[in-house]
This record gives C-alpha cells, sequence and structure tokens, in this order.
C-alpha cells in the first residue's frame, strides 16, 4: 500500500496519534461531556480528518491544531444527529402505497367565496388608500409584516408613535368598513 506520504509524515502522523489519542477521548469527555466509547470513536474520527488534512499542517501548534479539527467533528456529529432530513423515514417511489404518502391537495374554495375575498381585500385597500398619509405608510408596512420597531426605524418615528398610527387607522378602517370586514390581528 503507498500513501501519498512519505516514511517521515507516517512517522510524524503516529507520533502525533500516541501522544495526543487519549488526550482527545478526553477533550470529548470533558467538552461534551459524551460517553467514552463514543469519544473513543469520534477520537478516531478526529485522527482521520488530521491525517486527511496533512498537507496542511506545519508542525505548529500540535493541540491547538487537533482540537480545532476535533471541535468540527463534534459539531458536524451534533448536527448530523439534529438534521431532521436524516432522521426521516425514506420511501421507495416504486412502492405501489407511495400514493398514501403525498399530501392531500387542500379543498380548493368555490367561486363565490374566492369573489367574495377578493371583493373584501378591494375595499380594504381602497379604504387604507384613504387613510391619512402616516396611518396609511405604518399600515402598509405593518400588513407587511413589519415589527413597530421596523416601521418606526423605517418612517423615523417613535414606537409610541408607530402605536398611535396603527391604532388610529385600525379605527377608522373599522368604521368605514364595518365589524364584518377582519383587519389582520395585532400580535405586538
Amino acid at each position: 500500500m503507498t500513501t501519498r506520504f512519505g516514511s517521515r509524515d507516517g512517522d510524524r502522523f503516529s507520533a502525533l496519534y500516541a501522544k495526543y489519542y487519549r488526550r482527545i477521548i478526553y477533550f470529548y469527555v470533558r467538552a461534551f461531556r459524551l460517553p467514552e466509547e463514543e469519544a473513543e470513536e469520534l477520537a478516531q474520527d478526529t485522527f482521520l480528518k488530521f491525517f486527511e488534512a496533512m498537507d496542511e499542517y506545519r508542525g505548529e501548534a500540535e493541540w491547538a491544531f487537533l482540537e480545532t479539527i476535533a471541535r468540527n467533528v463534534a459539531f458536524n456529529r451534533l448536527r448530523s444527529l439534529h438534521t431532521a432530513k436524516r432522521s426521516a423515514k425514506t420511501i421507495n417511489i416504486d412502492d405501489p402505497d407511495f400514493s398514501q404518502y403525498e399530501p392531500a391537495a387542500p379543498p380548493e374554495r368555490d367561486y363565490a367565496d374566492r369573489q367574495q375575498d377578493a371583493l373584501q381585500r378591494k375595499l380594504l385597500h381602497d379604504a387604507i388608500a384613504e387613510l391619512p398619509s402616516g396611518q396609511r405608510q405604518c399600515m402598509q408596512l405593518w400588513l407587511e409584516d413589519f415589527k413597530y420597531g421596523e416601521i418606526g426605524k423605517a418612517l423615523r418615528i417613535s414606537m409610541d408613535a408607530v402605536r398611535s398610527r396603527l391604532r388610529d387607522a385600525k379605527r377608522l378602517l373599522r368604521e368605514r368598513l364595518g365589524d364584518d370586514n377582519e383587519l389582520p390581528e395585532d400580535d405586538e
């Protein structure tokens, strides 16, 4: 078997492995509170990554270089454990029961309901267009999901001014549209 490293690199790797293997295990046990068996597995992964990165290693700061690799290995392991995609159930698309896994399409609303919603949206937008300038600007930004602080910053007004303008705008809109037209709820 030939490696891309000479015997000198192999000797250096062996020396570092012997010197730091137990310390890497202790590092995982202490820093990440892992059981020793899992720490040993990660230590093996760490030295594999170190072997792969030996061209980058200049021979300085041995422990710092290994510790950086060890942290990255641990963080990658933690990420992989928390990634839903990797723990999701796999489904063979050739499976005859595949259709049971497809999400159902949302029921289509009838034409009259869609027309009624479109009319209410138009009435709302027309009523917003008739608001005084400051209230209209605040309401438009709020309907675009801006938070009060973001609205204040965008319009260069205080948070109290944003609250006041939105409160007054909603009151005027309810007067013009009646209570039948719902306004989006305020969650701040």
